[in-house]
């Protein structure tokens, strides 16, 4: 990937509103026979990392960094955030569902939270504390996104959780709509080709 691809915001993450969606959409095209990796690379993870404040611009550079001197090691922290996204996936999936959660991916997300919380350290910030990373290393975004979906299955949002009604996309979001009636990853792409098939298929009829 070049600089200048690097540097350009990760497309899509307005859409979910949360990191741990955001993470899952990673895979575009989901309920597709073939689905679309849009983590092509580690420079990918990191441009996400980025764009949904995982990382700060500075980190994603020097893990970039790392990654040119030590390609293996980002290779397989790649293929570990991509495990871990799709342990998330298929627990978030059955959220949006209504649907029973599934023990193995359930316990896959544990066991990267665990690791995330034992990454972490409380530090003082003014009258209060803050959590904050140990250090910055290749397996954070991950860990980042799996503290996210934590956070957001044991919470009320959890009720606001959806998938995009197009029969291919997948992808999922967090419904802040007023009435909760929000269909559609994006109005822009799936709501206006499912807006088009259904006009196209009146015309036939």
């Amino acid at each position: 990937m070049d600089a200048d691809a690097f540097d350009k915001p990760w497309p899509g993450v307005g859409t979910a509103g949360t990191p741990a969606l955001a993470f899952v959409n990673t895979l575009d095209w989901r309920l597709r026979e073939a689905p679309v990796e849009l983590l092509k690379g580690f420079p990918d993870l990191l441009r996400w990392a980025w764009t949904t404040e995982v990382l700060t611009h500075g980190e994603a550079r020097t893990l970039r960094a790392w990654a040119e001197a030590h390609p293996r090691a980002a290779a397989r922290a790649l293929t570990e955030a991509i495990a871990v996204r799709e342990a998330m996936a298929h627990v978030l999936q059955a959220v949006a569902r209504g649907q029973e959660m599934p023990a193995a991916p359930l316990t896959r997300l544990d066991a990267a939270c665990r690791v995330a919380f034992s990454g972490r350290a409380l530090r003082p910030a003014g009258a209060g504390a803050t959590w904050e990373w140990r250090a910055t290393d290749a397996s954070r975004p991950a860990l980042a996104a799996a503290l996210d979906a934590a956070r957001l299955l044991t919470s009320a949002e959890r009720r606001r959780v959806r998938e995009c009604g197009d029969a291919e996309c997948g992808w999922l979001f967090l419904d802040t709509s007023r009435n909760r009636s929000r269909r559609w990853c994006s109005m822009e792409g799936c709501g206006n080709r499912n807006k088009a098939r259904r006009f196209y298929r009146r015309q036939r009829e």
